[in-house]
């Protein structure tokens, strides 16, 4: 089975759609074996086995090494969400006992509320969001928790990115603390004081906390949603999309979606996820609502390159091309001079940048060293590459069209 193919039926049986008996029947073993495989390294394996239970698919179909390879995964999962939403629960409280705003992001919210079950939504971290102004003292309170920070000089961080570096705990339990839901350099503009006002309360393990109201919560996925599909994405985040349709699309008033999206500049980026997810999950907002938030200069083309990147792009190819898209915008700049200071700061990026990449003091001398060290694995490795291209490379040329290709949708989505 090829992996769109595959990939489809993967998406077929996550919506809930019905599969005719005739394509099931064509299932051989090894087709089976692939849809876990592929259902695990999109992070829904434990959505994939909650569905051929529900379905009660045969084992001729889906062999028992299989289903047991889900099970476990499953089972993983919620051994580990368990203990992460407990430590959550702790850190939450604390916020609350300092009188320190919070929402809570992502998984957080959606794993219970949404998915009904924690085990089903992977969570690799916490994602709390806190003022601008609460920054360092919620730092502080997670320091007093016994969390440490990836960097040690993080308060010189608090804006470099959307959040600080991430504090872990003795039981590797992960927490990033987010000022804003995009990055500093991003086109979106989102309406912060927006977001806090409408907050709605939510219980995480039975603390109360803030959540987005459903409207800025499906904004939020889009939006993040869009800014992965570059760089590479999974499932869960369509997933997230879906599921919030489906036990919320009541609640939501869609004409606010467009208005808002339209006001923050993120109309043609919802507009494309909610084609991605409607194709792939069967779940959309009304007609009418489609082609109210449809871009004018939309193209039918940056759909066919979104699935594509979605499912026709290897891991290893997909980090070889997102590679190959750094000098592609540096080569997107105008004029000389400000191609050779977009490549110079790619090259020595700032010294807080620098140490959100190797284990090193903002203020060490060694940092110093660090900034050698990278400039020489740059030069190795794009020499290696310029080598490949030179040579007609066929893996190397496909990654720098299919580079260019997600690039004009990624452009066009954030222009």
């Amino acid at each position: 089975m090829e992996q769109r193919e595959a990939g489809r039926l993967l998406c077929d049986f996550l919506s809930g759609r019905k599969i005719p008996e005739a394509r099931l029947e064509k299932l051989s073993p090894a087709d089976g074996e692939s849809l876990a495989d592929l259902a695990l390294r999109f992070k829904v394996g434990g959505l994939f086995y909650r569905e051929i239970k529900s379905r009660n698919i045969p084992t001729e179909l889906i062999p028992v090494d299989v289903r047991n390879r889900l099970r476990d995964a499953y089972r993983n999962l919620a051994t580990v969400n368990t203990s992460l939403f407990l430590d959550a629960s702790k850190v939450l409280k604390s916020l609350a006992d300092n009188q320190l705003p919070v929402i809570a992001l992502k998984g957080l919210s959606l794993a219970k509320n949404i998915y009904g079950d924690i085990a089903l939504r992977p969570m690799s971290d916490m994602d709390l969001l806190v003022k601008e102004e609460d920054l360092v003292r919620a730092g502080r309170i997670l320091l007093a928790l016994g969390y440490k920070p990836h960097f040690s000089a993080w308060e010189s961080m608090l804006k470099t990115r959307r959040h600080l570096p991430p504090f872990t705990n003795k039981s590797g339990a992960m927490i990033e603390l987010h000022w804003n839901i995009v990055t500093p350099d991003s086109p979106i503009e989102v309406d912060l004081d927006g977001l806090w006002e409408r907050a709605c309360l939510i219980k995480v393990d039975n603390v109360e906390v803030r959540a987005f109201s459903p409207e800025d919560l499906f904004l939020h996925l889009c939006i993040h949603a869009g800014h992965h599909l570059q760089t590479g994405i999974d499932l869960i985040p369509f997933c997230d999309m879906a599921g919030l349709i489906k036990t919320s699309g009541d609640k939501i008033d869609w004409q606010i979606v467009i208005e808002r999206a339209t006001r923050w500049g993120g109309q043609k980026c919802v507009y494309l996820m909610l084609l991605l997810v409607r194709e792939l999950l069967g779940a959309a907002p009304p007609d009418k609502i489609m082609s109210e938030i449809k871009p004018d200069d939309y193209r039918s083309v940056f759909f066919d390159e979104a699935l594509e990147q979605i499912f026709d792009v290897s891991p290893a190819g997909q980090l070889f091309r997102i590679r190959i898209g750094k000098l592609s915008k540096i080569k997107k700049v105008k004029g000389i001079r400000g191609k050779v200071l977009a490549l110079l700061k790619g090259v020595f990026p700032s010294r807080e940048n620098l140490a959100r990449i190797y284990p090193v003091s903002v203020s060490s001398p060694k940092i110093y060293l660090c900034y050698l060290f990278r400039l020489g694995r740059m030069i190795v490795y794009y020499t290696i590459v310029l080598l490949r291209l030179f040579r007609r490379d066929q893996s190397v040329i496909k990654a720098v069209h299919q580079e260019h290709r997600v690039s004009a949708v990624s452009d066009w989505m954030f222009s």
